[in-house]
């Protein structure tokens, strides 16, 4: 329970003005001289010296332990800020796409207006549209071949391994 205020801290970052969160200060271990056993009763030691194997395997589980929970906290937040990061590029994106397609509908009219100088209007405007219609037709039939016909299919067939190698091991 000693640690949470200290695991609280650690997973709040600052996050600078780029969107890009700091990573959390990394302590300097070599220059470290009290044992951070979390030991109930017994005070910190000033040297690795007196300890015996045991506590020193006790003190590197601790401290892996407490790497690893950092190594955590580092993940989770360069993943928040990555996400947040891409969230943006997803909207400007997405502003992009509306833009675009106001562009090809805009394209589209003008082509429809100038072949209503050659035929009527109506006959242009249903040119135009049988055009775009065929292109985004093909455009889908060579999406739908592309499609996943058996999502996960690895994961599939090696958990079947897996419970087949389980079961010639129990049997």
């Amino acid at each position: 329970m000693d640690n949470q205020p200290e695991r609280k801290n650690a997973t709040v970052m600052p996050v600078p003005t780029n969107g890009r969160a700091k990573p959390p200060p990394v302590p300097n271990m070599a220059n470290r001289t009290t044992s951070t056993i979390g030991m109930p009763g017994a005070e910190p030691r000033t040297s690795t010296r007196d300890l015996s194997t045991v506590e020193l395997v006790k003190e590197i589980a601790a401290e892996v332990g407490h790497l690893v929970e950092k190594q955590i906290a580092l993940a989770k937040t360069e993943l928040k800020a990555d996400l947040k990061a891409e969230a943006s590029m997803v909207g400007g994106f997405g502003i992009a796409a509306l833009g675009a397609t106001a562009t090809v509908n805009l394209l589209l009219v003008t082509a429809a207006l100038a072949l209503a100088q050659i035929m009527s209007g109506w006959k242009a405007g249903l040119l135009v549209s049988s055009v775009v219609l065929l292109g985004a037709s093909v455009v889908a039939a060579i999406a739908w071949k592309r499609r996943v016909r058996s999502p996960l299919a690895r994961t599939q067939r090696t958990l079947r391994e897996d419970v087949e190698w389980t079961k010639e091991r129990l049997t």
